[in-house]
């Protein structure tokens, strides 16, 4: 996420109007981490020093006894400045240098650097123009020594509700930028917070190269599996909530395969696991286990059909 410093221009009439600005982008950032977004807030170097309201800035924000000390911990421990730290990116670094972003006719650092990052840009809901899911800006960059022009569109939220209209593109997004099979291992808790992973998956996902097929039906499946165990509160797991077919292994294969279809739970437990969706078209399959109870499932398996 990227935030978005436009919407600080025009600080809260009081520091109380300052302080709910505050809680609602916290509520927002939440949100989005709880689809997947990985939970760092990019910004400027002075984001501290911004003034909220009047004779009241951030780092007053920050020291006051009234603030919710667990907003407090959420600012500190996701706030990452400058905006570019840590991008290991030279076409994002080459473009962010030749190119200029305009909101309304306003230079914008943020908002540019979320459209270069194709991030969620974030906002203080301080102003109506931030009310808004979608920004458009006016960019102009430096292309074969000639000056350029366009307008872009940033996905943006100032409010949890603006979170949840770009699920569909969340979504998306977090399946095109996992690379491989091992990042889609180091990034299982942070894409998927409601499954946990047996260790011998590793060792399944990492001989799975960028550009395999499979890997986009693997990212599929595991999204649908997380979003039907976010609305698993109560009773067994319903299998009709998947977007995709799931089914128990047949009473013949569970015979003959039974211990080949015990995998060890990452709580030490061996476990049998029968569920199972496939991958279509193709011979992979993943297991999962519903044992451990509503808003839990364990991912088991993730390869050829077993036999």
């Amino acid at each position: 996420m990227v935030f978005n410093e436009l919407s600080l221009r025009i600080p809260a009439e009081n520091i109380q109007t300052a302080k709910q600005r505050m809680s609602e982008l916290i509520e927002t950032a939440r949100a989005a981490g709880e689809l997947g977004i990985s939970p760092i807030i990019r910004t400027h170097s002075e984001f501290y020093a911004s003034v909220i309201a009047n004779d009241y800035s951030l780092y007053n924000w920050l020291t006051d006894s009234s603030t919710d000390k667990d907003e407090i911990r959420f600012i500190v421990r996701t706030v990452k400045a400058p905006f570019l730290a840590d991008i290991q990116n030279p076409d994002v670094e080459d473009r962010n240098t030749l190119s200029e972003f305009y909101c309304e006719g306003i230079s914008c650092n943020g908002l540019g650097i979320a459209y270069l990052l194709e991030s969620l840009a974030l906002s203080l809901k301080s102003e109506p123009c931030w009310d808004s899911n979608i920004i458009t800006l006016e960019t102009t960059w430096l292309e074969d020594d000639n000056l350029t022009s366009d307008t872009v569109t940033v996905f943006h939220a100032s409010s949890k509700e603006h979170v949840q209209g770009h699920i569909s593109w969340i979504q998306e997004r977090l399946k095109t930028g996992v690379s491989d099979g091992l990042d889609l291992w180091n990034c299982r808790e942070e894409l998927f917070p409601s499954l946990s992973f047996c260790e011998n998956v590793y060792e399944q996902l990492q001989i799975i190269d960028s550009g395999n097929p499979v890997l986009l039906q693997i990212l599929n499946r595991l999204f649908a599996l997380e979003q039907s165990c976010k609305n698993w509160t109560q009773g067994a797991f319903n299998l009709d909530t998947l977007p995709c077919k799931a089914s128990p292994e047949s009473e013949s294969r569970l015979k003959r395969l039974q211990s080949q279809l015990i995998f060890t739970c990452p709580d030490g437990i061996n476990r049998n696991f029968s569920l199972h969706v496939r991958m279509t078209p193709g011979a992979w399959r993943l297991y999962f286990s519903t044992e451990l109870g509503p808003g839990k499932i364990v991912i088991g398996y993730i390869g050829l059909k077993i036999q």
